[in-house]
Formats: structure tokens, C-alpha cells, sequence
């Protein structure tokens, strides 16, 4: 039966070919949505768990806000000076404060980054940022010829990399955070500043202040029982030349803009599915009218009509798991450049496109094709089925 589903199928190339294209198209599009979806899902779970920080203080005149900061790891030349530490750590119901001083590659030569990337300078004494992954790789202390690198970062050969001229080891890689983190460097929060008082291209930004008397951002985690407003606000008492925000209020927001556009997305998709779905069920009824007088012959031949119900589904599932196969393909492939280029475009977190995920979403769309395949072909082929042979002869000779 199948064997005769698929020569009847390769049989008429033009009408098979146009049914495949229309049902690639929706599935293309439903995974799509669906890989989008998961991946800024998961990239918002991921910023929540690995964060680390409950409040972040950027100075004042800062171009760039905590979704910037968080969900990017565009290169940021802000400072503000250092001695604004000791002010903030002692504030009622700080719990830990660490700095960073934030500087970025410019060179491009061989073994260097090819593009412009976000170095971050980190205080080992009092990091709690990086702090759980040395625990969880058993490593000590970031020496000052080595690199940690996010999870995007391109690798090099030998694990060496050039920084701004000087070379560097990398002594590990972070597990991805679907934050700014997965494409930043880490080093120690000297040579960063080294870094950037030895390059000319900085000495404009900094002013004639040392950047060892700078600092970019200020990273806080909270006393546990302790009002996260209150702790603002106090911090905001300072009367310093500061901006002080949450990380969990920014991922809320980020939470609330993807629910909404979420909506946008499911509303577009369902009526694309709708539209489609009535598409195929139209080919599928015009293929099983022109194929009456075929039926008829094949009843008259002692065919049965469960028979015929069966052949014209195998048919229709034929072509639904090929069209499912080809749109879930090829939006896996573009899955990951569309999500960078959201991504970009709306500063959100997302997670790394992975096999796992690919395989979920193209479960989804080729499950998905096969039922609206089954469905759409359902009432043709009872409708085929059931023609008496003579009345199906005479019908197709007519039509």
C-alpha cells in the first residue's frame, strides 16, 4: 500500500511538488517561532539562575543601561572613580561588592579577536561573579597571563589568544549564561587597566585620570531577608554620581516584553496555521477529484473502500512528512542567525542554539506536519472512498 502511495505521488511530480512547498512553508514558519521562543526563554532562565549579582551601579553619564550591560557584550567605555567602593560595600544590607573595569580588544591580528569584544577586569579578592565557576572547575586563581572566555568566544589554536598586543592563555572556559558573558574575556582587573593605560585609543575616554583609579561597574549581592528597595535607596542616599539598577528588575522587564511580543508571535502563527492548514485541505480535495475516474476503476477492480481511504491518506502523509522535513530542516539552520539578529536588534538573552534544541523543534514541526497532513486529508478520502465505482467512472469521465 505504501509502495503504491509513493508511485502515485511521484506519478503527478507537479501537483506533489506544489502540496510539499505549501506545507514546508507552514512548518518553516511554526518552527521559526518556536525556536525563537525557546531559545529567549531559555536565555532569560539561564540570565535569572547565573547572574549573580542582585544590583549593579554604573556611573551616571553611562551611554548604556543594565539591559546593555547584562545582555550584550558590546565593548563599554564607562568609568567612574574607584574610591566609590568602600562608600557602597558599607551600606546597610550589602552583603558583597566587587568591582569591574571594562575595556575591549582593537587589534585584529593573528590569533587576536576579529572584532571588537568586551575585556572585563575582575577583582579576585572580592568576586563572587566568577567565583562558582572556579569552585566548580576546581581552579584557585586567575593568573596575570591568563583568560577566562564566555561560552562564544572563538577559540585559538593551543589556547592562546592576543590581546591588544600581549599574549594571553585561556584558562577556561564559562558555562553560558544566555547573557553579555557568554562573548566577554575575563582577566584580572590590573592588566585590564595595564591594558588600556598602555593603548592610546583610551587615554581620551579616561581623561588625565589613571584607570587604576577607575571602575565601570559595581556588582552587589544583597544580605538574604534584606528589602532590595531599601538597599536602593540607601545606595541612592549617597548623593554619588551613580545610577544604580536591579538585574531582577531588568530581566523582569525583558520577561514582560517577550511575553507580549510572545502573544504577537502565537497569534501570527496560529492564523498562518489556520490559512495553511485549509490550503492543504483544498489540494487534497482537488487531487482526490481529479483522481474519481482512477478511484472508480480501482472499487470496480474489487478494491475495497477502506483500501482506497487507506491509499489516498498514505499518500497525503507522504507528502506532509516530506514538506515537514524539508521547513523543520531548514529553520533549524536559520533558527540561530534569526534569534542573534533579535538578539541584537532588541537587546534580549538567548540561549546557545544546541542539537537537543534542534531535534525538539524539528519533533514538533515534522509531528505537526503529519497530523495537518492526516486532517486536511481526511474528509477527501472518506469522500473518495465512499463513491460507489460506477458513480466515480462516470464523475471523473465528466469532470
Amino acid at each position: 500500500m505504501w509502495l503504491a502511495a509513493w508511485r502515485n505521488t511521484v506519478r503527478r511530480p507537479e501537483q506533489s511538488i506544489c502540496t510539499v512547498i505549501i506545507t514546508a512553508i507552514l512548518i518553516f514558519t511554526v518552527v521559526m517561532f518556536l525556536a525563537v521562543f525557546l531559545m529567549i526563554k531559555e536565555g532569560i532562565a539561564l540570565s535569572e539562575q547565573r547572574l549573580g549579582a542582585d544590583v549593579m551601579i554604573l556611573p551616571a553619564g553611562a551611554e548604556i543601561d543594565g539591559s546593555h550591560t547584562l545582555f550584550t557584550a558590546e565593548p563599554a567605555n564607562i568609568y567612574m572613580p574607584a574610591a566609590i567602593l568602600p562608600e557602597i560595600a558599607a551600606v546597610k544590607g550589602v552583603s558583597q561588592a566587587t568591582p569591574q573595569f571594562f575595556t575591549q580588544t582593537l587589534n585584529d591580528s593573528c590569533c587576536s579577536i576579529s572584532t571588537a569584544t568586551r575585556l572585563v577586569g575582575f577583582d579576585s579578592d572580592s568576586d563572587f561573579i566568577l567565583a562558582p565557576y572556579f569552585a566548580e572547575q576546581d581552579f584557585q586563581r586567575l593568573e596575570d597571563d591568563q583568560v577566562i572566555v564566555g561560552g562564544r568566544v572563538e577559540a585559538f589554536l593551543g589556547d592562546v589568544i592576543s590581546i591588544l598586543g600581549r599574549p594571553f592563555k585561556i584558562a577556561g572556559t564559562l558555562y553560558p549564561t544566555g547573557s553579555g558573558t557568554d562573548e566577554t574575556i575575563f582577566m584580572n582587573i590590573d592588566i585590564a587597566r595595564e591594558l588600556a593605560s598602555d593603548n592610546p585609543e583610551f587615554k581620551g575616554l579616561v581623561s588625565d585620570i589613571s584607570p587604576q583609579d577607575l571602575v565601570s561597574v559595581v556588582l552587589i549581592k544583597i544580605d538574604s531577608g534584606v528589602s532590595k528597595s531599601q538597599v536602593i535607596n540607601r545606595i541612592n542616599r549617597l548623593g554619588l554620581e551613580i545610577q544604580v539598577v536591579s538585574t531582577a528588575e531588568v530581566v523582569g522587564n525583558v520577561r514582560k516584553q517577550m511575553g507580549a511580543v510572545g502573544q504577537v508571535i502565537w497569534g501570527l502563527g496560529m492564523a498562518i496555521l489556520l490559512v495553511a492548514a485549509l490550503s492543504l485541505a483544498g489540494r487534497f480535495n482537488a487531487l482526490a477529484a481529479e483522481r474519481k475516474r482512477e478511484i472508480g476503476l480501482m472499487r470496480a477492480m474489487g478494491v475495497q473502500r477502506f483500501q482506497v481511504f487507506q491509499l489516498i491518506m498514505a499518500e497525503a502523509l507522504i507528502m506532509a512528512v516530506a514538506g515537514g522535513f524539508i521547513g523543520s530542516y531548514l529553520a533549524c539552520i536559520f533558527a540561530d542567525p534569526l534569534v542573534e539578529a533579535i538578539k541584537a536588534a532588541f537587546i534580549l538573552p538567548a540561549g546557545l542554539w544546541s542539537l537537543a534544541t534542534a531535534l525538539k523543534c524539528g519533533a514538533v514541526g515534522l509531528s505537526l506536519s503529519i497530523l495537518i497532513g492526516a486532517l486536511a486529508s481526511l474528509f477527501p478520502a472518506y469522500k473518495s472512498a465512499a463513491l460507489e465505482p460506477q458513480q466515480a467512472i462516470s464523475q471523473g469521465v465528466l469532470e
